[in-house]
């Protein structure tokens, strides 16, 4: 095994497991307080926005295209099934916030409603998804299928599922601040997201080396949803640890 593979096993592994302690930590105590509703209803439309920009880049390129292995992001199936992974594990703990009673036997669940900030933005990066999808089908059907325009509307949806990231996690920053604790909250799963972030970015490195990419504005652009996402979830789950250093369990 190389390298490249190592760090790829490297946050696939700690990124699908990081969901299991929650769903975990919710049974065992029977209850979902410590989610927020507004965390995970946005972190599965996130995961959705991902998964569809990491299908339409790994199984919708086009071969033998000008400029084909600079521009093309450094993505694997991995990340395809990593990602179709986490939208299943989400739905559950969805169905452990919304349904806990009735289909857990919990004691208590989460929140039941959205906030409405948060709803409106949700329907807000719903309608942004919708009007890149119609102009990004219009333009197939009228030009024929090329990278540029797939790769624009997979950074479209990336930068959807870095602003999700970013809108999911304040909720959940806000939700620690006022119970003044984590009990019921998994720091393991916080680790598993350092740790998969950290291979994920090394992963990259290795690849554009290897390769002997130039670091031009085109392979930053083409490669930008991946290391946004890890440098969101590297900054929030900081602030995790920093609420369980200073509030504890």
């Amino acid at each position: 095994m190389n390298l490249e593979s190592a760090l790829g096993y490297g946050y696939v592994i700690p990124w699908s497991v990081s969901i299991y302690p929650v769903v975990w930590h919710n049974w065992r105590h029977r209850s979902a307080s410590a989610m927020s509703i507004d965390f995970v209803i946005i972190n599965v439309f996130g995961y959705l926005y991902l998964l569809l920009s990491l299908w339409l880049q790994l199984f919708c390129w086009q071969t033998g295209q000008e400029h084909e292995d600079s521009t093309r992001p450094k993505i694997t199936a991995f990340d395809f099934y990593y990602c179709l992974h986490g939208v299943v594990m989400n739905m559950v703990v969805v169905s452990q916030v919304l349904w806990g009673n009735r289909v857990w036997n919990f004691k208590s669940g989460g929140s039941p409603r959205m906030k409405p900030v948060y709803r409106k933005l949700l329907i807000g990066s719903m309608i942004v998804a919708s009007l890149s999808a119609g102009q990004f089908l219009t333009h197939n059907f009228q030009m024929g299928w090329n990278n540029d325009n797939t790769l624009a509307f997979s950074n479209t949806l990336y930068a959807l599922k870095i602003s999700m990231s970013l809108i999911k996690y304040l909720p959940q920053v806000k939700h620690n601040y006022e119970r003044k604790t984590l009990r019921g909250f998994p720091i393991q799963s916080v680790v598993c997201d350092v740790m998969g972030s950290l291979c994920s970015l090394a992963q990259l490195v290795v690849q554009v080396t290897r390769d002997r990419t130039p670091l031009t504005t085109a392979v930053l652009s083409a490669n930008f949803g991946r290391i946004g996402i890890a440098a969101v979830t590297l900054f929030f789950n900081f602030i995790y640890i920093s609420q369980w250093l200073v509030y504890g369990q």
